[in-house]
């Protein structure tokens, strides 16, 4: 790029240089050119008034040895003009007609034509190469912090992620682009960190199962004859269950993360939350309201959508005394379905750290009660593949209970104020 600009900057010099050049030649030889013309006229004109005031031709070329007499052929009227050669001018004298002539002398103006040249040469080679050098220069500390930002980032790997690129003082595009690739490497950084953590979690999660599974299956085999291999294949099976459980979630939220559009249809919520409770939960204490507006579609996944309501009411149904009530109401631009239940609540400080991964409270921390880790985690991605957010409010009366509150647009209204401020806000 350097090279490039320098020699792009140096030709434009070049060929400027080389038309002024010869437009100031141009100028120089006509200006010269018209210089002795005018001599000639005044010649022709002094020379002309000599004789006809009486002085001898003798003294007149003598005064003016540049003056040409010559006897016209044709009597003429006395008068001066000049011609494409020269200047000339007929007078009478006491001894007859004559022509005065007289001829530019252009050999000072071809000198000058030829001694200028000589000089714009080396002159001209002389600021063209002045040219290029302060375009390599004025090049290098331009780029100078684009090759620091490239030597520094060259630098950074996988395990040194924290490093950052210089950013420059200039304050222009430069600065501009380091920011930029500052801004990149944070959100590659926080991605990284989020990719071992929940590496190290899932290799945890995985490990316990496996390791149960392979303690039962040993046991049974060291003593075979004395091990009851139904309860075994039970035991086994319920562990086998709770892996495919993990595996299969961990699928869902690597397509969620990968971004992976899902298919979206006109839907209602209500209709869907009726056929979720109905074949999922014929025989449980879930309770449906909805408002007695007219169910507003909205534009999602049935599959994505049923699979984020099953995972809020189990969630309830895990921690409920005795009812799970899902709310669904319509505003102006939104769906709004709450999922509550009369359990022991969520603690404040852990209304955002609920949606993380593998995380489970203090009351909910064996595999037994507290399911995979990932359902919640999963809820809030799908409801932000949708456009909607997902989050944990406080309780409606004093009695505590958790309140879960997803927020979806509806299909007349794809642009919902309060998701987008709450997405705003980092709060989805």
């Amino acid at each position: 790029m350097r090279v490039r600009a320098t020699a792009a900057v140096a030709l434009v010099a070049s060929l400027a240089l080389a038309a002024c050049s010869v437009v100031l030649l141009y100028a120089v030889h006509n200006n010269l050119v018209a210089s002795a013309q005018s001599v000639a006229r005044d010649h022709v004109d002094e020379a002309a008034h000599q004789l006809g005031s009486g002085m001898p031709l003798s003294d007149v070329q003598a005064a003016l040895p540049d003056i040409i007499l010559v006897t016209p052929r044709p009597a003429i009227s006395s008068s001066t003009g000049s011609t494409d050669q020269g200047a000339s001018a007929t007078v009478d004298t006491p001894t007859g007609t004559m022509v005065v002539q007289a001829y530019p002398n252009r050999a000072p103006a071809r000198t000058a034509v030829i001694t200028l040249t000589w000089a714009l040469v080396p002159v001209t080679a002389l600021m063209v190469l002045l040219v290029a050098y302060l375009t390599w220069y004025a090049m290098g500390r331009a780029l100078r912090p684009v090759e620091n930002i490239r030597a520094e980032f060259a630098d950074i790997t996988a395990h040194s992620l924290q490093q950052r690129v210089p950013v420059p003082d200039s304050n222009d595009e430069v600065a501009l682009l380091a920011e930029t690739m500052n801004g990149t490497l944070d959100q590659l950084q926080r991605a990284v960190g989020r990719l071992r953590t929940f590496t190290s979690d899932a290799s945890h999660e995985l490990r316990g199962p496996l390791t149960t599974l392979k303690a039962r299956l040993e046991l049974a085999l060291a003593r075979p004859d004395r091990a009851e291999w139904t309860v075994v294949g039970n035991e086994a099976l319920r562990d086998t269950t709770r892996l495919e459980d993990i595996v299969t979630d961990l699928l869902l939220l690597a397509r969620l993360d990968a971004r992976q559009p899902l298919k979206l249809q006109p839907l209602r919520v209500t209709d869907l939350l009726q056929r979720t409770l109905a074949e999922r939960y014929p025989r449980q204490p879930v309770v449906l309201v909805t408002d007695s507006d007219p169910d507003k579609a909205v534009l999602g996944s049935p599959t994505a959508l049923a699979r984020l309501f099953t995972n809020l009411i189990d969630n309830a149904l895990r921690h409920a005394h005795s009812t799970v009530t899902v709310e669904v109401h319509h505003t102006e631009h939104e769906v709004v379905v709450e999922v509550s239940d009369d359990g022991p609540g969520i603690p404040e400080p852990d209304r955002e750290r609920v949606f993380g991964r593998f995380t489970r409270l203090d009351n909910a921390r064996t595999p037994s009660e507290g399911g995979t880790g990932l359902g919640l985690a999963i809820a809030r991605d799908i409801a932000t593949a949708h456009g909607g957010t997902l989050t944990a409010e406080p309780p409606r009366t004093t009695d505590g209970g958790a309140r879960l509150l997803l927020i979806i647009a509806r299909q007349d209204q794809p642009h919902s104020p309060v998701a987008a401020a709450r997405l705003k806000s980092g709060r989805a």
